[in-house]
């Protein structure tokens, strides 16, 4: 079994999030597990596709409404088949949280939604087991 120092027992995370306090606090509290690490973000839609480009991380966590742009667009450009060089996971994490939008972000790939008025620990827990599959071995 790796070793959490061993650098593909980490559990590589992008986040997408337009509100500087949220980035922040997200940030903090996904470094604070121990087998995660937060190794970039981005704001815009724009700033976000040259991130993913850029990173080779595993789980993109993105909001829908973004300085400029929009999470569902990066969906819809990311979630393609041969979209990007490396296998990007990702999950939503909106206030927009009605079905309908959880629905089409599920078809266009994302592997789970969550609603930031009070899913943040639910979100936590989804990462964390993510990061424990990947540990041992198992496809994320």
């Amino acid at each position: 079994m790796a070793s959490v120092s061993e650098p593909n027992a980490i559990l590589k995370v992008v986040l997408i999030e337009d509100s500087r306090e949220l980035l922040a606090l997200l940030t903090e509290m996904l470094n604070e597990i121990p087998t995660v690490k937060v190794v970039a973000s981005a704001a815009t839609e724009q700033d976000a596709l040259e991130v993913f480009k850029t990173t080779s991380a595993d789980l993109a966590i993105i909001d829908l409404e973004l300085q400029s742009g929009t999470g569902l667009n990066l969906l819809k450009n990311c979630c393609q088949p041969q979209a990007l060089d490396h296998a990007l996971h990702f999950l939503v994490f909106s206030n927009y949280a009605n079905r309908v939008i959880q629905h089409r972000c599920m078809e266009l790939g994302a592997k789970a939604f969550f609603d930031k008025s009070f899913q943040l620990e639910e979100l936590l827990d989804f990462v964390q087991s993510r990061a424990l599959q990947k540990r041992v071995g198992y496809s994320t």
